[in-house]
């Protein structure tokens, strides 16, 4: 079953290096930087902290944004020790460095995707254009060719599953407690 899957990653992975282009390849190195350590992420949500307005979506962000990292990066890497593709199947013209930590599941999708989901729930023109971006980084793993199709769907469905089930909750007791000390 999993040489299966990896049969067909590395079809997708087979097509995307061989539509590559000198535009493309500067572009989405420099779309994929974004989401190193989650740096964008990071500042967007401690931009939000910053104002009163969005202070609570801030929290949220970053909140997502930590658990996201704990069972991505701390768990689930370490349980499945998935090799990149670029470990794999080297190429000549890599667009970066080979990362050093697993492929399973995609931090950089799984940190954009939760916090475009977690801003979704609060201003729905910021979301959105989050998760295109989130899209556009996701997709960057896989033109970079550091990560695998399933890497990346795995690394949203985390991403949007840590949101989902966090924000309302705790936007729910962020209100409470800023009630109580009203």
């Amino acid at each position: 079953m999993t040489a299966a899957i990896t049969s067909v990653d590395f079809s997708i992975l087979s097509w995307i290096q061989a539509n590559r282009n000198g535009f493309l390849d500067l572009f989405f190195k420099l779309i994929t930087h974004l989401g190193d350590a989650g740096a964008f992420w990071i500042a967007l949500g401690v931009l939000l902290l910053c104002f009163p307005k969005t202070h609570r979506c801030g929290v949220c962000v970053l909140v997502c944004l930590a658990v996201t990292a704990l069972l991505g990066e701390g768990l689930l890497k370490h349980v499945f020790l998935r090799e990149r593709p670029c470990v794999q199947q080297p190429i000549a013209d890599l667009l970066l460095s080979i990362p050093t930590t697993y492929s399973f599941p995609s931090g950089h999708s799984a940190s954009s995707f939760t916090a475009a989901t977690a801003l979704l729930f609060y201003h729905r023109r910021a979301g959105i254009a989050a998760c295109i971006l989130a899209a556009l980084i996701a997709f960057s793993r896989l033109y970079c060719y550091v990560h695998f199709p399933t890497d990346v769907l795995a690394g949203i469905a985390l991403g949007v599953c840590v949101a989902v089930v966090l924000t309302p909750r705790l936007s729910r007791w962020l209100a409470a407690r800023s009630k109580t000390t009203d």
